[in-house]
């Protein structure tokens, strides 16, 4: 689910798009991967996925496996207006066969906490920094089952606990010293039994490391420290009922002909007395097996990695329709012309992004102030590349949306529209007419007289004469869909609502009345 995530934020994620393809759902091996990417580092794997050529180079199940989930990847790379990053990374794994690969609730339970933690730190549908996002994953703790047959912890919290078996790793890597302290204190009892404290002095470093009460200090810190992990160690490996296994490396000399004793700082050199003979015993038989040169290349296994993959290209279940829901497909055109017969494609993929930045005034994520829009430059540009958008088009479309933007905030209706209580992108589910309809509000505005205001954004623009009648004819053509918001919108929430259009480009707040 992360590598959706860091895919739909940034195409030219090779490392999370090669994960995607690597997953269940997909499944290409190792050779798949390599001729599709081979000696092209400037191309992104998206783009490669659309070259016959690089196509051409795939086995048989992995052009098959391209083929069959390619129009679901494009959802991550193509234009959206109103859609949250969660709810596009959700869609994608679901229709991708995501739940398929998880083994139990605990799983499932994971991901939605991942996708909780995604919505509230995406803004205006991407993330501004994605390194952040997997810092604040590793904090995360992880569902799991308390009757599961595998526990993987620290040795502190298996204190109090007891498992049939126990395998210790890395107990001969040395643990790491974490950063010098600027003061060092150390609390010893005085011939009354009494804590002192004991201060190093505070100057230069070159200094303090001669100074002699520094190094009684860091000296006795490393004794303490020391005595702590034996404790954790012995802790450890009385947890074991019936076995113990203990896994740690050791070092051989330049010549192979000797091993060295484990780091004195790692936990495998205290256990070192009670183990070497094994160890002994281990490398003996390493030199006998490389015939007396310490090559080992004999020895050497190579261990190809789990494949897994669904033993059939995944489909998304048919579900019958639920009595009502049924769409029409003529409605549907009806509204995509409704929505866009004006607009070319430059004022459309403007619009998405204007809505973004609404979205994200509403909710106060952006400074209402217009001398702020400089700064939001650059963002725009992203959101642009993200889209797809080409060069030779960022910069009038970035000014388009400046515009409508600077507009808006440079206007007492606008300022209205997006400042103050309510809801933005507020997306809801009703019966509307007896079937069941899914509606985004752009905006939903509460005023100090308690009422309730949908306010549906239109960026077109008008530069003819007729203003007045171009205006009608907006009302005219959006009162039919207004009147579904009003009436599910106040199913859901008990109020009556009036609804109007807000045209940033013409600073103008048109009430529409929906009453049938």
């Amino acid at each position: 689910v992360l590598a959706l995530t860091r895919a739909a934020v940034h195409q030219g994620d090779r490392l999370a798009w090669l994960a995607i393809l690597r997953a269940p759902w997909i499944g290409l091996d190792w050779s798949d991967l390599h001729a599709l990417v081979f000696n092209e580092p400037d191309g992104t794997v998206w783009e490669l996925l659309q070259s016959g050529e690089r196509l051409a180079a795939l086995s048989e199940y992995g052009l098959h496996a391209i083929e069959n989930v390619r129009d679901v990847l494009a959802a991550l790379v193509a234009p959206r207006r109103s859609e949250s990053l969660r709810e596009l990374v959700e869609a994608t794994w679901m229709k991708l066969g995501g739940p398929a690969i998880l083994d139990d609730e605990y799983a499932i339970a994971n991901v939605y906490r991942y996708l909780e933690l995604l919505e509230k730190h995406e803004s205006c549908g991407s993330l501004s920094d994605v390194a952040q996002l997997e810092s604040m994953l590793d904090l995360e703790r992880v569902s799991s089952d308390i009757n599961a047959r595998l526990h993987v912890m620290t040795m502190h919290r298996a204190k109090g606990l007891e498992f049939e078996h126990v395998v210790l790793y890395g107990l001969g890597r040395q643990p790491g010293s974490g950063d010098r302290k600027v003061l060092s204190w150390f609390d010893v009892p005085d011939e009354r039994g009494e804590e002192r404290k004991i201060i190093s002095p505070v100057g230069p470093r070159s200094e303090i490391d001669r100074d002699p009460m520094h190094r009684f200090i860091e000296l006795s810190e490393a004794v303490k420290d020391r005595h702590e992990q034996a404790r954790l160690l012995y802790v450890a490996c009385t947890r074991a009922r019936q076995t113990l296994n203990l896994i740690g490396h050791i070092n051989l000399t330049a010549d192979a002909e000797e091993y060295r004793p484990p780091v004195r700082s790692s936990l495998l050199h205290l256990l070192w007395p009670a183990v070497e003979p094994q160890y002994a015993t281990a490398f003996a038989e390493f030199v006998t097996d490389s015939g007396g040169d310490g090559g080992g290349d004999s020895r050497d296994v190579w261990v190809q990695p789990v494949l897994r993959r669904f033993e059939s290209q995944w489909q998304l279940p048919a579900v019958a329709n639920i009595p009502g829901t049924a769409v029409d497909a003529d409605v549907g055109a009806a509204d995509a012309e409704v929505e866009f017969y004006w607009v070319g494609t430059e004022a459309r993929i403007a619009g998405t992004i204007v809505h973004r930045w609404l979205h994200a005034f509403a909710e106060q994520r952006a400074e209402l102030n217009p001398e702020s829009l400089t700064r939001y430059r650059s963002v725009t540009r992203r959101w642009l590349k993200e889209m797809g958008v080409a060069d030779t088009m960022i910069a009038d479309i970035g000014e388009r949306v400046e515009l409508a933007l600077r507009n808006t905030l440079s206007d007492e209706q606008g300022k209205w529209v997006v400042r103050g209580e309510g809801h933005a992108e507020l997306a809801l589910s009703g019966v509307y007419e007896g079937k069941v309809e899914s509606v985004i509000l752009d905006r939903v505005r509460v005023d100090r007289d308690g009422v309730h205001w949908i306010v549906d954004y239109k960026t077109s623009s008008h530069e003819g004469g007729d203003l007045a009648g171009f205006l009608q004819a907006e009302t005219e053509r959006y009162t039919p869909q207004l009147r579904k918001y009003a009436a599910i919108y106040s199913a859901f929430a008990g109020n009556e609502a009036r609804c109007a259009l807000y045209f940033p480009l013409l600073q103008t707040f048109l009430e529409v009345d929906v009453q049938a």
